[in-house]
């Protein structure tokens, strides 16, 4: 795996450091404690993932189902299930090749951040697990306690970009002097921004893309079995 010689390198999440989507691996493991996950997958699958496929996701959309996801929960209670989710099983998900390349960023002294749609309480437990303090993310709208769905920007599309961006400002460094990795074209707006974009478990969309431009391909599902 070729590490590259940039100041700061961004990561997504789903599909690219973790084997599936957190959202999926959630709504599974709920599936096992709680009847009303029924609803919330019901819902993710006709409303979120296929608009995620399609790169149509918005925020009404996403919020709607935040609020589904977290019903009847204060942010402590979600925060808690998180933990017990992720030790169960969101950490199993982790590719083991995620863990040495992280390390031969952070050897060489680069700035490691994961950018990802997943909400900042499930972004930050699976930044805690792989060592990387710098997590932008969609974040939780809570009013007295209770999650009311997600704040705007979202973290999701050209908004990654501005997120990037805003995160970057003031540091000297500029996109076009950062890696990225992403398996989406979802995030072909970053993508084409960075200096150095790298192509992480592709949709099969973003991998006819990279064969286009000549954007470098890792693939580590090869090994999974």
């Amino acid at each position: 795996m070729k590490v590259y010689d940039v100041p700061v390198v961004f990561f997504d999440l789903d599909d690219s450091l973790i084997n599936k989507d957190a959202n999926s691996l959630w709504i599974r493991w709920r599936f096992r404690r709680d009847r009303w996950a029924m609803v919330e997958g019901v819902q993710a699958l006709l409303s979120l993932y296929r608009a995620y496929k399609k790169g149509r996701v918005t925020h009404t959309r996403l919020s709607n189902y935040y609020r589904t996801r977290t019903r009847g929960m204060t942010l402590a209670d979600y925060q808690s299930s998180v933990e017990r989710f992720f030790n169960e099983r969101g950490q199993l998900h982790i590719y083991p090749q995620a863990a040495s390349l992280l390390f031969a960023y952070q050897r060489q002294g680069t700035r490691i951040v994961m950018i990802t749609g997943a909400d900042e309480v499930v972004a930050e437990a699976y930044g805690r697990e792989l060592g990387i303090g710098d997590v932008i993310s969609n974040r939780l709208d809570v009013a007295e306690t209770q999650i009311k769905g997600l704040q705007k920007p979202l973290c999701y599309g050209i908004g990654k970009v501005d997120m990037a961006r805003r995160f970057l400002s003031g540091s000297g460094y500029g996109l076009d002097q950062a890696a990225f990795y992403s398996d989406s074209h979802a995030d072909l707006p970053l993508l084409e921004q960075v200096g150095f974009p790298v192509v992480l478990n592709p949709t099969q969309i973003l991998a006819d893309v990279a064969r286009e431009r000549s954007w470098p391909v890792l693939d580590w599902r090869e090994t999974v079995s």
